[in-house]
């Protein structure tokens, strides 16, 4: 994967999305190789049809349990994400 590292995937990912295929975009709050800025400007030059109505939608940050705040390292908040990435309840 070495030779895949760092380098825009736009029109992979637009072709998943043109056929149906549910696409995760992850990246951390403070990911400091690929922070929120970059990312959220790498999805807006998708020319995936539903851009858009996604760009629309409303954000809602994960926690975990009655936390209101979301440590650097959170199992509980990354069991919570997966879960809600593959439609499973979380364990």
């Amino acid at each position: 994967m070495e030779g895949d590292f760092m380098r825009p995937r736009i029109a992979e990912v637009d072709e998943l999305l043109s056929k149906d295929v549910n696409v995760t975009v992850y990246n951390g709050q403070i990911d400091l190789i690929c922070a929120t800025k970059g990312t959220e400007a790498w999805i807006n030059k998708l020319k995936w049809d539903g851009l858009s109505a996604y760009l629309n939608l409303d954000r809602t940050p994960l926690y975990c349990g009655k936390d209101d705040t979301v440590p650097v390292d959170q199992p509980c908040v990354s069991l919570q994400m997966v879960g809600s990435v593959v439609n499973t309840p979380n364990a």
